[in-house]
């Protein structure tokens, strides 16, 4: 039992650290503080792999610390939330609170599959020895492998689809019309950019983006077209390749326009190393929010050609 035991606690904490890398590529920069989240990881598996003993000696009572548990970790999601609200106002390109709900519920999820992962891992040893008459040794190796085959399961069902999924993403002229109106690709009106400078910075150093939904289709359409959705976009740029403007420069904020006719999205972006190819990558990587979906449901089957899809 011992043995078991301490495997699924690692088995655990490793499904954890398979899933850092994952929040890592989809919300750059988080997790942050390494150690927390190790830790966390620990106390989500040890209570995950104490479960089945407990049931096993009828010590109901323990079940207790799974509410415990939960409680402690909604917690950890309403600290990262508040964490991330109080540096809103120091990001030259701010989050959104749809951008920061979707990462502070991330962070309490993961640590509810660290419980399931070394539950299942400790599950698969006992059925094993109990039912099948295994020998100790062969059981805990076939359930560490099992354990890691359902770490890597769960890594591939908490991958969340990106904008690349779903939209195409191309690089667009920017010029300025009526003097100080700035237009992206066939969209005028994205702002108006008085000082000549700052025309200036933008027409040498900006790059127009042109975010189109692949398929024509309305559905996804309405998910690049939500407003938390196209802030995350404007973060995920700037959390990968910086922006090129002060605090005091508003002008230079990446405002996402919606073209009326094709329902694309389309902006303007100062870059800190104007790279076409960084720029179209950092856009397709951005995660699609849970709250951006669901929209637009009556008009699912529709394209925005005004023909129903096949």
């Amino acid at each position: 039992m011992d043995k078991i035991f301490f495997i699924g606690i690692i088995i655990g904490v490793i499904s954890r650290l398979i899933m850092l890398n994952l929040d890592q590529k989809q919300y750059p920069t988080h997790p942050n503080i390494l150690a927390s989240q190790i830790v966390l990881a620990f106390v989500a598996s040890s209570l995950g792999a104490l479960l089945i003993p407990a049931l096993i000696e009828r010590s109901y009572t323990s079940i207790t610390f799974l509410s415990l548990a939960a409680e402690q970790f909604r917690q950890v999601r309403s600290n990262r939330r508040d964490t991330l609200e109080s540096l809103e106002g120091t990001q030259l390109v701010t989050r959104g609170n749809s951008f920061i709900e979707e990462i502070s519920r991330t962070y309490e999820i993961r640590n509810y599959m660290c419980i399931v992962t070394s539950f299942l891992t400790v599950s698969i040893f006992y059925v094993l020895t109990g039912e099948f008459k295994m020998l100790e040794n062969l059981a805990i190796l076939i359930s560490t492998l099992s354990g890691l085959v359902i770490a890597f399961i769960f890594r591939k069902l908490l991958s969340r689809q990106s904008i690349g999924d779903i939209a195409e993403v191309s690089i667009v002229d920017i010029k300025f019309v009526d003097e100080t109106i700035l237009q992206v690709g066939s969209l005028k009106g994205i702002t108006n950019v008085a000082l000549k400078k700052d025309r200036d910075r933008y027409l040498k150093e900006g790059i127009g983006i042109e975010i189109r939904p692949k398929n024509n289709s309305y559905s996804n359409a309405s998910i690049i077209s939500q407003p938390g959705q196209r802030q995350a976009i404007c973060y995920n740029l700037y959390s990968r390749l910086g922006v090129l403007r002060e605090v005091n420069e508003p002008a230079f904020s990446p405002i996402p326009r919606i073209d009326p006719n094709t329902h694309c999205v389309l902006m303007a972006f100062i870059p800190m190393v104007k790279d076409k190819r960084k720029v179209i990558e950092a856009v397709k990587s951005c995660p699609i929010l849970a709250t951006s979906r669901g929209k637009n449901l009556a008009l699912k089957n529709m394209s925005i050609l005004g023909k129903e899809n096949e």
